[in-house]
């Protein structure tokens, strides 16, 4: 008798951590939407900043041309179906040393930082690019915890039943 209430109470057990796993699973989900989401924001502001400093720099083609063109590789990430998360991530990196790029091209322009556009585009850059690390810290963070537990899960036989991939840390 108690053999089987221990066994329940194990059944139960797994039953309950699986469910935890599987909903730690769609917050990673949603937070890596949310990510994305805020990328598409801030690299939405770019053709802003491109129009803005035409008047201000020599050769704004020269100086935008690898943004522009890891642009289009973001725009083909996100437009495809199968989009591996990483992938996205190493490239918004990129971008986002373009962008530190840019602003220091702007810096040695005094002209352009009394621009108001220029300097409210400059700000919301700087406010979702903010908001962007602070998600990806709080990612990193759920997908330690998550890979650790599914490390317990793996342990037993229950992984037959529910296959769950770990996730690979950015």
């Amino acid at each position: 008798m108690i053999f089987l209430i221990w066994i329940w109470i194990f059944i139960v057990f797994w039953m309950f951590f699986n469910i935890f796993l599987l909903l730690l699973e769609n917050k990673i989900k949603l937070l890596e939407n949310k990510i994305i989401d805020s990328f598409k924001k801030r690299s939405n502001l770019i053709p802003a900043l491109f129009e803005i400093s035409k008047n201000y720099i020599e050769k704004e083609n020269e100086v935008f041309e690898e943004i522009l063109y890891l642009r289009k590789l973001e725009f083909y990430n996100i437009s495809s179906k199968n989009i591996n998360f990483v992938n996205f991530i190493e490239n918004e990196k990129k971008i986002h040393y373009e962008i530190e790029f840019l602003f220091k091209v702007f810096d040695k322009k005094p002209k352009i930082l009394k621009n108001e556009k220029f300097l409210y585009t400059k700000e919301n850059l700087l406010d979702i690019t903010n908001l962007i690390w602070k998600n990806i810290i709080l990612y990193k963070n759920i997908v330690q915890k998550y890979n650790f537990l599914l490390s317990f899960k793996n342990i037993t036989i229950i992984w037959l039943f529910f296959q769950i991939e770990k996730k690979e840390i950015i």
